[in-house]
């Protein structure tokens, strides 16, 4: 028992160290400030010691290093905006909840799902995803409702309880930058208010890679603390079509260790003959645990089938799979095959929209 809890109260401490890395790894503006500062003092004192000249090439220098610093920072923002066009198609059309958390607009899916499986038990679900701002109260304070993750492919109907389907999050610092965000959230659970903190950071790697790493910290009242990590790399290869590598961690008080999905998939999205949109995503995974014993519950190969039914606001989704599932290490693995059925309203907050420019 002691080697479990030391080594969840090992996993937290590391991710929280890895959260104020890239905290501080994204914050060098504040850093330069403080050296400017200082050296500014230095100037001060130097003044006050003597008068000193100024040479114009030693001038024209500076502005030239200037200029350069000033078009390296543009093209690597250039490449950021970029690469993250590219993926944040995939996000809308499908329906990436976790992206839709992040939009200015108010935004909201409904759908209704139908799971049959050869195993396990058949079963009808309701989930509404998204976010309506309160601007009434506060620009930065949204009502949160917790759909589905679209890069998770875990089956077993195990909730991540890092997450709540209904709750508040309020966003801490500058609204306008593309690398950081961090928020405050408040869950509402049946052991009453779960707080936690929640960091993104994303950044380009290339003009079509991007990167993007989420973090959750949440402390359950009934079930103690919980925290979840989240890697994504897209690798965009020509419009509208990309390759994504995703991969989970979620660890806590009440897990089994780590317990962890991953991911490898391909996307691509496509209008037919009577202009309506549609998409493909094929991919590959496995999930698994690491305590009390260390092993991969599901190697899951499957695809999906999204298209749009009607106007702007309706779809119909269909995703096959196969999936290789083992309830303990010592069992054999069986095969079964998995369809889920889709339906989902798109309710956005600026309707006159098109579906187009909604998606992209």
């Amino acid at each position: 028992m002691m080697p479990l809890m030391m080594s969840q109260h090992l996993t937290f401490l590391l991710s929280a160290i890895m959260v104020c890395v890239f905290y501080l790894h994204g914050n060098p503006a504040r850093a330069q400030e403080d050296m400017v500062s200082d050296s500014d003092k230095i100037e001060v004192s130097t003044d006050c010691g003597g008068d000193e000249m100024v040479d114009s090439d030693d001038a024209l220098a500076d502005e030239v290093v200037e200029s350069e610093d000033d078009w390296l920072e543009d093209g690597k923002d250039y490449a950021a905006r970029k690469a993250n066009e590219m993926t944040q198609w995939v996000d809308n059309f499908f329906g990436n909840d976790e992206r839709d958390l992040e939009q200015a607009e108010s935004r909201l899916r409904l759908r209704t799902i139908y799971n049959w499986d050869e195993r396990l038990d058949n079963e009808v679900k309701f989930r509404l995803g998204g976010k309506v701002s309160l601007p009434q109260i506060s620009k930065r304070l949204d009502l949160v409702f917790r759909g589905e993750d679209m890069d998770d492919f875990g089956d077993d109907g195990v909730e991540d309880p890092s997450e709540d389907r209904i709750g508040l999050q309020y966003q801490v610092g500058p609204k306008d930058t593309m690398k950081h965000r961090f928020d405050l959230t408040l869950g509402l659970g049946n052991s009453g208010p779960k707080p936690g903190v929640k960091y993104v950071y994303q950044d380009a790697f290339a003009e079509d890679l991007n990167f993007r790493f989420t973090q959750r910290f949440t402390y359950d009242l009934g079930e103690g603390g919980y925290g979840s990590s989240r890697f994504v790399l897209d690798k965009a290869l020509r419009e509208r079509e990309l390759v994504r590598a995703y991969t989970r961690f979620l660890y806590g008080e009440k897990t089994d260790g780590t317990e962890w999905s991953s991911s490898l998939s391909y996307a691509r999205g496509w209008q037919g003959g009577s202009g309506r949109v549609g998409a493909t995503w094929l991919y590959v995974g496995a999930d698994g645990q690491s305590e009390p014993y260390d092993f991969v519950k599901n190697y899951k190969v499957g695809s999906r089938f999204r298209r749009q039914a009607y106007r702007d606001w309706l779809f119909w989704e269909i995703e096959p799979s196969y999936n290789w599932r083992i309830d303990e290490p010592y069992f054999d693995r069986e095969g079964a095959w998995r369809i889920e059925l889709r339906l989902e309203f798109l309710l956005f907050d600026n309707p006159g929209e098109s579906l187009e420019k909604q998606i992209r």
